[in-house]
């Protein structure tokens, strides 16, 4: 079976398409020229006109399905518009034809055949019309012909036709119908296969083509047996009382034969027996030379090779040819030349003989000698007889294999223009790939002279900056040293006059002595009345609800050695306790431990570390940063702890509060302006609209900018209430991207998640996480070059200690050109246009990044920047996995 698929496929593709339809015209030029000379021959027999008419519709519906493709393939832009119903109404008419040419109930009824195929024929062109016209518009939306309604209708049809004509052979029977049963059975199965299996093709039907040639083969034969049977019997010759046996044994043969003049020559064994001859020869004309015969085959034979006998030697040859009749010869002593043949043609005795001329269409395709070396007895009248049924018989079949050599030598001619034609087309292709590789070099050598041609150019321009800056430096290293020369003379000056009062001072000296000891007796007192007043302000600094913020400082092993008050009191701890503390001990957070192995190890690419951390039932806000860094590493670290104070808290209140109320008239702004877009009140020009439209633009942004103070607020205040629970992050990520998607359609921005296939829940506020990634977002949104794509990637990672959850890392990268150095501290800060610069390859320009790690930091995770200039940034932060999700999945 994948060998009849795979020739199944051959047929549908190009060259095998256009070599199928020529060989199914080849053997149909064949068959309607075989049985054209029949009926020529036959003097006008109804049977022999029955097969040229069908033989010639056969040829004109494939002919047309070939013309109307090459004219589908000039004219029409889509061929399979045109192409998928003609195919299938020109195989249905090809059968059509064929039964009713063929088919022994149509010989016996002419009406009824005559009437089946004209009903056929005009129901086959009225339903291909309708189809025609209904199946350009469902191609358009992509249906495959092969899946549509109408190829069912097309493939039921023949195949009730096949059952049919089937049943009809079946029931009139005829001799030799078997080739015909075959036929048909091989178009039934094509028609079967082709309705109940999938097909190979969108469009064309690939079982069917393949029966189509062997159907085709099979009924060729079929015609060339009903030419043969009709002509072994013309209407001079009488027949009467012969036995026919050996006769049908001959034609058998004949028909089968498949291999051309050798067939013919293993045929001759079986003529004696018929006509009643000892010998017999069978000669074709010879080709190239002057006029001779060479004799292909005699019986009985004494040599396998042919033989060139010259007409000019013998001249009971030419008369044969010349009167295209039957020449005797009964005494062979008369004429040397009959017995001189005999003798070149192998025979060791000779005796009478006649020249048989194989006449077809008025043309000697042949002789077929006959003789009686042995017995020396004449040809009788009924032999002669049977040697024109032989003779005629002959030519019919040596005609066939003259069309047949003709048909293969004009397909061998065709197969090597085409394929002379696909080499030159080779040659063209592999030319234009050439060029087109050519060109490919040409263009990437542009292109590297051009990025050269800007590199030196950024290059050029960075040396010009360079000198600027010298040049500016040089200017204040000038005004240095001028204002360094004034001030020489200023110091020169006061030396003078500190010299004049050192001498007034040392007399004034002596008396401070004497005020030193009654100094020293104060500053006891006082030192006594300091100690008293620091431990009343150690009892008010303790009874206070909150205290600002305190210090404390670490030795490069993460050993903490200096330690304020106010640290203190925010840890409720002694400066024992702390003093030679590790670090990562400081809290008892995860985070905070692995936020401080990341700042000592060096992976942390931040300057500052914050995190937010639970001690003594209130938060503190510890943000931990390196100090001077030499070349063995950083000399320490420093911590600072902050705690919210009462005043910021109201001040947060305040300002909440102002939002609260701008809100009313920006909505009073928006209903107006509404109504003026929608011209209620008047109609608008157009620098009206703009002006308005850009009214309402700017109102929506403040709102937006309000919604992100309150928020912040309401954070600092502790007036947020955050729920945990479990969330899946893939949800609330796609939420996100839908909600900014018409952002992103204006930018011509793509966004690809690069996602693990199954994240764990994270334990975290449903809407903070969606405010966390909106933000991130639309800072990726409002900084990527237009055109490019955003990156969102999530990954589960592992602790790199025991005893640590594992956490989700979720990442945002842009293609914003990436932050400076110097800005990248100042990402995370509340900053606004009217008070500070707006950061290069940053997209917020508010409070969104402060809020995103607010919240990350609040669900006890941590945020970071990475950002590679030149290319873009990464936002990304961890978050804890859901213990329960991460419990269920260890059990």
């Amino acid at each position: 079976m994948p060998l009849v698929w795979e020739i199944i496929s051959l047929l549908l593709r190009p060259p095998g398409d256009l070599y199928y339809h020529l060989v199914l015209l080849f053997v149909l030029q064949a068959v309607l020229a075989v049985t054209w000379a029949h009926w020529r021959r036959s003097g006008g027999d109804p049977t022999a006109r029955r097969l040229w008419g069908a033989s010639l519709g056969m040829l004109l519906a494939r002919a047309a399905l070939v013309l109307g493709g090459v004219v589908a393939g000039a004219v029409v832009p889509r061929p399979a518009v045109v192409l998928p119903p003609l195919e299938r109404a020109a195989d249905l008419i090809f059968l059509f034809v064929l039964l009713w040419g063929f088919l022994p109930v149509f010989r016996q009824h002419p009406r009824l055949g005559v009437g089946f195929l004209a009903v056929g024929l005009v129901a086959t062109v009225l339903v291909y019309l309708f189809f025609s016209v209904t199946w350009p518009p469902v191609e358009a939306t992509g249906v495959a012909y092969n899946t549509y309604w109408q190829a069912r209708v097309w493939d039921g049809w023949a195949l009730a036709l096949i059952a049919l004509a089937v049943v009809a052979l079946v029931i009139w029977s005829r001799p030799g119908g078997s080739l015909l049963f075959a036929a048909l059975l091989v178009w039934g199965v094509a028609y079967a296969v082709q309705l109940v299996s999938s097909p190979i093709t969108p469009h064309l039907s690939g079982p069917v083509r393949l029966a189509n040639l062997v159907g085709v083969s099979l009924v060729a034969a079929v015609a060339f047996q009903e030419v043969t049977a009709m002509a072994g019997v013309p209407g001079p010759v009488q027949m009467e009382g012969v036995d026919q046996r050996p006769l049908l044994d001959l034609l058998r043969h004949l028909s089968e034969a498949r291999e051309g003049e050798r067939g013919l020559v293993a045929a001759l064994a079986r003529i004696p027996r018929y006509v009643g001859v000892e010998a017999v020869a069978l000669g074709v004309p010879a080709v190239d030379s002057a006029p001779a015969v060479r004799f292909i085959g005699v019986y009985p034979s004494a040599s396998d090779e042919p033989m060139m006998v010259p007409l000019d030697d013998h001249p009971v040859l030419v008369r044969a040819v010349r009167s295209k009749k039957v020449q005797t010869v009964s005494d062979p002593d008369r004429e040397p030349d009959s017995a001189a043949l005999l003798e070149r043609l192998g025979f060791e005795q000779v005796g009478p003989l006649a020249v048989v001329p194989l006449v077809s269409d008025g043309d000697v395709l042949g002789l077929l000698v006959l003789a009686n070396p042995a017995g020396k007895r004449p040809l009788t009248e009924r032999e002669k007889r049977r040697a024109q049924v032989v003779a005629q018989t002959l030519a019919v079949a040596i005609a066939h294999l003259n069309l047949r050599r003709v048909a293969e030598q004009r397909a061998e001619e065709l197969s090597g223009a085409l394929q002379r034609e696909e080499a030159e087309r080779a040659k063209s292709v592999a030319s234009l790939q050439s060029e087109l590789e050519q060109a490919r070099e040409e263009a990437q050598t542009f292109a590297r002279r051009v990025a050269e041609m800007e590199e030196e150019v950024s290059r050029h321009r960075k040396q010009v900056e360079e000198l600027a800056q010298l040049f500016q430096a040089e200017q204040e290293q000038a005004r240095e040293a001028a204002q360094a020369a004034a001030q020489i003379a200023i110091y020169e000056g006061e030396l003078k006059e500190l010299a004049e009062a050192r001498e007034a001072l040392e007399k004034e000296l002596e008396q401070w002595k004497q005020r030193a000891a009654e100094l020293e007796r104060e500053r006891e007192r006082l030192e006594e009345q300091v100690q008293a007043l620091q431990e009343a302000a150690k009892e008010a600094e303790a009874s206070e609800e909150v205290v600002a913020s305190g210090s404390l400082v670490a030795d490069a092993r993460g050993n903490i050695i200096l330690v304020d008050g106010r640290a203190q009191r925010l840890l409720r701890t002694s400066q024992e306790e702390l003093r030679g503390m590790p670090l990562r001990a400081l809290f008892a957070d995860p985070l905070w431990a692995q936020a401080v192995d990341g700042l000592m190890s060096g992976n942390s690419e931040e300057e500052v570390v914050g995190i937010t951390v639970e001690q003594n039932g209130h938060l503190i806000r510890a943000e931990l940063s390196r100090l001077a860094v030499g070349s063995e590493g950083p000399s320490g670290y420093a911590v600072l702890l902050q705690s919210k104070a009462e005043e910021e808290e109201n001040r947060a209140e305040i300002l909440a509060s102002l939002a609260h109320e701008l809100r009313t008239p920006m909505t009073s702004i928006v209903g107006y302006t509404d109504l003026l877009l929608g011209e209620s009140v008047g109609i608008l020009g157009e620098m009206q609209r703009k002006f308005l439209q850009r009214v309402k633009a700017n109102i929506e942004r403040m709102g937006d900018l309000l919604n992100d103070i309150i928020e912040v607020t309401a954070m600092e205040s502790g007036r947020v209430e955050l729920r945990p629970e479990p969330v899946d992050l893939i949800t609330v990520i796609e939420e996100a991207i839908m909600g900014l998607s018409a952002r992103f359609r204006e930018r011509d921005l793509s966004v690809r998640l690069d996602m693990a296939l199954a994240l764990p829940p994270v334990r975290a506020d449903r809407d903070a996480l969606y405010q966390i990634m909106l933000h991130l977002l639309s800072n990726a949104c409002q900084c990527s070059k237009e055109g490019t794509e955003i990156v969102v990637s999530g990954h589960l990672e592992e602790a790199e200690e025991e005893g640590l959850p594992a956490y989700v890392r979720v990442s945002v990268t842009d293609t914003g050109g990436g932050i400076a150095p110097e800005d990248r501290p100042k990402v995370f800060q509340r900053f606004y246009r009217a008070d500070r610069p707006l950061i290069a390859g940053l997209g917020e320009t508010g409070v969104g990044m402060a809020i995103a790690k607010t919240l990350v930091e609040a669900l006890g995770g941590r945020i970071w920047l990475e950002s590679e200039m030149g290319a873009g940034s990464t936002f990304s932060f961890i978050l804890p996995v859901d213990r329960g999700e991460e419990e269920g999945e260890g059990a």
